[in-house]
């Protein structure tokens, strides 16, 4: 048994500890928090052997062999540097650092280092993104012309809406982009092999203060509400993206389509279990999720039978039992320190050109 400590205890860090809970050959033992009433809980209600309000002492902790970096942006750099350092698995939420500095630093370090070393780029672990991924690869799609799509939410639209993402010492310089647009971008790269060479874009700050709920004062935002971008993709693939957290009544919905030859196939992640692909001179199709129909990889991502939908949950779950089948040594497909830094390069871009209104080379070291 693998034996894993969470640090942070917010809602991803539930997610976490829900989806440990349900993985072969791993055991939660140690948990951080500032929260001490929160850590007492948890203690209780799943048995754990350890709790620390430091996350310092749950990395020293000698019973913890892997660690879990789910806290907010500003810390996910030294602790996963301090994991690296003492030999210990990690697994973290993204950014991996407030720039790509020190996401470059995160990725050579984990690149030469002996441990295993993944980021939550989740979405790419549900059944139907991995027979998308398939289908494009078996050349189902023909060659690839065009990528496009968004990720909208709502859960930032009103001027009292406030979260410590708003704090950009605290979520870093890009929001939006940074918090969601990542994953998007991670999305494309992952289903189609291509990179993300050159972007235009442009930002708003629809608020430039949000109300503060502990003291009910105004304060400055800096970060981007929405964005919207073109991209040239290597190969001379096209495509653009909306970025949004003010879009009423949209709350996780991210959506790709990808336009080839022959056809163009869409997901969309509040519809996990139904994959679209049009057809031209026949009928489009809808495919539903049905493990007898996969390929054995995809398949293997269908925790249950057609008709019995999952969804969120079971993409975290998905992702991290890849995880440590790797560090287990049984092979595993995961979202790498490497994939982290390349979704903050593109990030980087899209900010830069949207201050300079200009076309931005990707990774052209702004």
């Amino acid at each position: 048994m693998i034996q894993v400590g969470i640090i942070g205890m917010g809602m991803i860090g539930r997610a976490h500890l829900d989806a440990l809970q349900r993985i072969p050959g791993v055991e939660v033992v140690a948990v951080a928090s500032p929260n001490l009433e929160d850590l007492v809980k948890l203690q209780e209600g799943f048995g754990l052997r350890h709790v620390f309000a430091d996350w310092r002492e749950l990395v020293d902790c000698p019973d913890v062999e892997a660690v879990h970096n789910c806290t907010p942006n500003h810390l996910h750099h030294e602790i996963n540097l301090a994991c690296i350092s003492r030999g210990k698995v990690i697994f973290s939420e993204k950014p991996l650092g407030m720039d790509v500095q020190e996401t470059s630093e995160a990725a050579a370090k984990a690149k030469t280092s002996s441990i295993a070393c993944g980021v939550n780029f989740c979405y790419r672990a549900y059944p139907m993104v991995q027979w998308a991924k398939q289908l494009i690869q078996e050349g189902y799609l023909g060659e690839i012309r065009a990528i496009y799509g968004h990720y909208l939410q709502d859960w930032l639209m009103y001027e009292t809406d406030y979260d410590w993402r708003v704090d950009s010492k605290v979520g870093g310089f890009a929001r939006a982009v940074g918090d969601i647009g990542s994953h998007w971008v991670d999305l494309a790269r992952y289903l189609t092999g291509l990179e993300v060479e050159e972007v235009l874009a442009d930002t708003s700050i629809f608020w430039p203060q949000r109300i503060e709920p502990t003291s009910g004062q105004p304060v400055p935002v800096d970060t981007e509400d929405w964005a919207t971008a073109l991209l040239r993709f290597n190969g001379g693939v096209k495509g653009n993206v909306v970025i949004s957290q003010i879009s009423g009544g949209h709350q996780n919905d991210l959506q790709i389509e990808i336009v080839g030859t022959k056809r163009t196939i869409r997901w969309r992640q509040e519809d996990p279990e139904i994959l679209w692909i049009g057809e031209r001179g026949g009928c489009n199709q809808i495919r539903y999720k049905d493990g007898s129909a996969m390929g054995a990889v995809a398949a293997k991502h269908a925790s249950y039978p057609p008709g019995h939908p999952e969804g969120y949950p079971d993409c975290i779950k998905n992702t991290i039992a890849n995880f440590y089948s790797h560090v287990l040594g049984q092979g595993g497909d995961f979202p790498t320190f490497e994939d982290g830094h390349r979704a903050m390069e593109v990030v980087t871009a899209i900010i830069h050109s949207a201050e300079t209104e200009r076309w931005t080379r990707v990774g052209g070291g702004l």
